[in-house]
């Protein structure tokens, strides 16, 4: 299970709207000063992110919780979204390469455009077959909660 601390935002019912900030990899990076990729990435990334979650406890606005994703969700997710397509990519560049000539197009321009419609074509596929999945695999849930405001309460 991966693991992230959120604040929560919105309380409906059973459902928690909570928010994430989000972390980069450039921030803990020695070059980050020096860096065009960190630079970017502070201006253009947005710094936190919203999620919908259902919560068997009572919580309010303004609790930290902490949410967690199923990793196996995650990593077949990611191999379905980003292996497959590279695989597909590679079997239909060779495929076109050995049958595109005997047509005349013996251009690699021809191959390139072939292999990349293809793999959009696989791309698609395997997004409306990832979204007819079960979503619960994919769902954050809620682990816990530790109330915040605990310490401010207390000074009041």
């Amino acid at each position: 299970m991966i693991t992230e601390s959120a604040r929560v935002v919105a309380v409906s019912g059973d459902r928690v709207t909570v928010e994430a900030a989000i972390k980069t990899t450039c921030s803990s990076c020695q070059a980050q000063s020096d860096c065009g990729s960190g630079v970017i990435s502070r201006a253009l990334a947005p710094k936190v992110q919203q999620l919908t979650v259902s919560t068997p406890v009572p919580v309010k606005v303004g609790d930290m919780v902490q949410i967690g994703l199923p990793e196996a969700g995650l990593v077949s997710a990611s191999a379905w979204l980003y292996l497959v397509p590279l695989m597909i990519f590679l079997f239909s560049a060779m495929i076109l390469n050995s049958w595109l000539p005997t047509l005349g197009l013996s251009s690699e321009l021809w191959v390139l455009l072939g292999s990349a419609l293809v793999t959009l074509a696989g791309f698609v596929l395997i997004s409306g077959h990832l979204k007819k999945l079960d979503k619960s695999r994919f769902q954050p849930v809620l682990l816990n909660t530790s109330v915040s405001n605990a310490a401010s309460d207390l000074t009041r």
